[in-house]
């Protein structure tokens, strides 16, 4: 027949015992038996054993119905212990102190006891941390004779005495959806307890009933000071949660504050370098187109001197002397423009309010009724949108032979608004204009203009009137 390892050393004592008297074992002879083995031993060798030693470490100690104390294995206290009885109080150890326990082992409850005849303190030791816990567990039964910590809210506080009529305290300790009863020495004020989820930190017993039918665990702990109030540490961890989200918020600040001002380094330089090109395209547009306009008005200037030019080329000089005069104004016009700083915010109502000045130079009359246009317009979109208005206006009097042109704006959310310039000319539909492919880049260009910056363009028609209608964005 085979044995358990544990069950060797069990006869190897009791061999050792039998060559004595009874109760004449001498202590030291054997080496002291481990708590584990004194544990697992079932009923019938634990009643012949008779006297033993055991070395453990204390991890309970009793003060409610009679004075005892649990010992579990030294090197790994989370084990379970076995419980030992001594005939007063004032003979027990302290909590982690590690012990040499002489006496007999008997049976109590559901395991094996031992009652001292010594009890010799080898050293104080202390316990580390006692291992959380699930519910599950504990209904199960599986967690006697260990030291556990338990969290819950007490839902009940009855103050009593022991079966030796000593101080005792019952909390009913609400643990996810279980109830378990905790007992503590002593009488505590239930004001402090009820409804507060507490930590506390105790010893597993077993209740069993009379056929030996596991019945419920109960927890019991040396005293108040196993029990910490979870709000007394709620306030720390509080603090330490905010102070977390105040740094992260803090580094999400510097994040973005970093990331605008390289932002702003980078459109900065843009800005500067789309300056510069647009300084030496002015002086393109003035050292050569400018000059060669002037020299076309030479020319024809020279033509119209001549003696007996036939009617219809002085005619025909004249109306290119309002051409050329035209595009000379125009040049003018953009080398003013790329001659601007490029680095100031510039009224679009001042630049329609001009747009309407340069088409009463051309007989054109002209209304504005503007609405919800901001003061200010980055640069670049002011001079993308100006240059739309332009567009827009001298397509209607160079193609649509317009008489009237009307500017509208209305306000948007955010900022934004709806820009509109109309006119009487001949009815135009964008879809079936020329483009790019036949030299033709009016739309196109204002296409790309409007995209650049994510601003709607269309055309329409209403009654008479034809327009181009842009909606701008908020204004950032």
């Amino acid at each position: 027949m085979l044995l358990k390892l544990p069950h060797i050393a069990v006869l190897v004592a009791v061999a050792s015992a039998g060559a004595n008297a009874p109760g004449d074992t001498v202590a030291g002879e054997t080496e002291p038996l481990a708590p584990k083995t004194i544990f697992a031993l079932p009923r019938e060798e634990a009643v012949g054993m008779g006297e033993c030693q055991m070395r453990g470490l204390v991890t309970h100690v009793s003060r409610l119905d009679e004075p005892w104390f649990a010992v579990a294995p030294e090197g790994n206290p989370r084990q379970p212990g076995v419980v030992v009885r001594v005939d007063a109080f004032d003979r027990l150890p302290l909590d982690g102190a590690l012990v040499l326990v002489t006496g007999r082992v008997n049976w109590g409850g559901d395991r094996a006891v031992v009652d001292a005849e010594a009890v010799d303190v080898i050293r104080q030791v202390g316990l580390p941390p006692a291992p959380g816990i699930k519910q599950a567990d504990f209904r199960r039964g599986i967690l006697a004779n260990r030291r556990v910590t338990v969290h819950g809210t007490v839902t009940d506080v009855k103050l009593g005495l022991s079966p030796s009529d000593r101080p005792m305290t019952t909390l009913a300790l609400f643990i996810d959806d279980y109830t378990g009863c905790v007992k503590v020495p002593g009488h505590m004020d239930p004001d402090g307890l009820l409804d507060e989820p507490i930590r506390l930190t105790g010893f597993v017993r077993n209740i069993y009933g009379g056929n030996g039918v596991f019945l419920d665990a109960e927890l019991e702990l040396e005293g108040p000071e196993a029990i910490t109030l979870m709000r007394d540490e709620q306030v720390p961890q509080v603090l330490l949660v905010l102070a977390i989200v105040c740094g992260a918020v803090l580094l999400v600040f510097v994040a973005v504050f970093f990331t605008l001002w390289m932002r702003t380094l980078r459109e900065r330089r843009e800005l500067a370098v789309i300056a510069a090109e647009r300084r030496r395209m002015a002086a393109d547009l003035h050292d050569t187109i400018e000059q060669h306009l002037a020299g076309a008005n030479l020319i024809v200037a020279g033509v119209l001197a001549l003696k007996n030019v036939p009617p219809d080329v002085v005619e025909a000089m004249k109306s290119l002397t309002g051409i050329l005069a035209n595009a000379k104004a125009e040049v003018k016009s953009a080398v003013l423009d790329l001659r601007s700083s490029g680095m100031e915010p510039r009224s679009l109502a001042d630049a329609i309010a001009a747009a309407e000045a340069s088409l009463a130079k051309s007989g054109v009359k002209s209304k504005r009724c503007l609405r919800g246009l901001p003061d200010e317009l980055p640069e670049a979109l002011y001079h993308d949108l100006l240059l739309i208005i332009r567009e827009a206006t001298t397509n209607a009097v160079k193609h649509g032979r317009a008489k009237s042109v009307v500017f509208t704006s209305d306000p948007l959310g955010n900022g934004g608004f709806v820009l509109r310039v109309l006119n009487d000319g001949a009815p135009f539909d964008a879809g079936r204009a020329l483009g790019p492919d036949t030299g033709h880049y009016g739309l196109s260009g204002m296409r790309e203009r409007a995209m650049r910056h994510h601003v709607s363009i269309k055309w329409g028609a209403e009654g008479k009137w034809t327009y181009v209608e842009l909606k701008v964005g908020g204004i950032q």
